[in-house]
């Protein structure tokens, strides 16, 4: 990012974007939300690695685990993350090797754009 924007700038922006992508597009309450429409799905899908990684992370504790929550909230908060989490795994013939590959070429894709981003910018500025 420091490549692109100046250096001093890098942190907030940053973290701007890691809480967008990460907290705000992987909330299971505002994820249901956008996997109901096509384009939002595809958009989320393709930039945000908390809605592989928390979907991959919740199918395996739920499958080994099996939680049996007593209180009502609890039940209705492991409700909502089934409906979220397990109805992608199970329609759509998802399982963890797609998380997997998913989150694998998004960390190949971030270090591809970052060496451009070395590579290419700012070039009179390089030893």
């Amino acid at each position: 990012v420091s490549t692109v924007v100046p250096p001093q700038h890098g942190p907030f922006i940053v973290s701007l974007v890691s809480f967008i992508i990460c907290g705000l597009l992987g909330n299971p309450s505002t994820l249901a939300d956008f996997m109901d429409v096509p384009a939002m799905k595809f958009c989320v899908s393709l930039v945000s690695i908390t809605r592989w990684s928390v979907q991959m992370s919740f199918v395996i504790a739920n499958n080994y685990l099996e939680p049996e929550p007593v209180e009502f909230r609890d039940k209705a908060r492991l409700d909502l993350y089934k409906q979220v989490y397990m109805k992608e795994a199970m329609t759509e013939g998802q399982d963890i090797g797609s998380s997997c590959i998913a989150l694998l070429g998004m960390g190949l894709a971030l270090r591809f754009f970052s060496y451009l981003g070395l590579r290419f910018m700012n070039r009179s500025k390089q030893v």
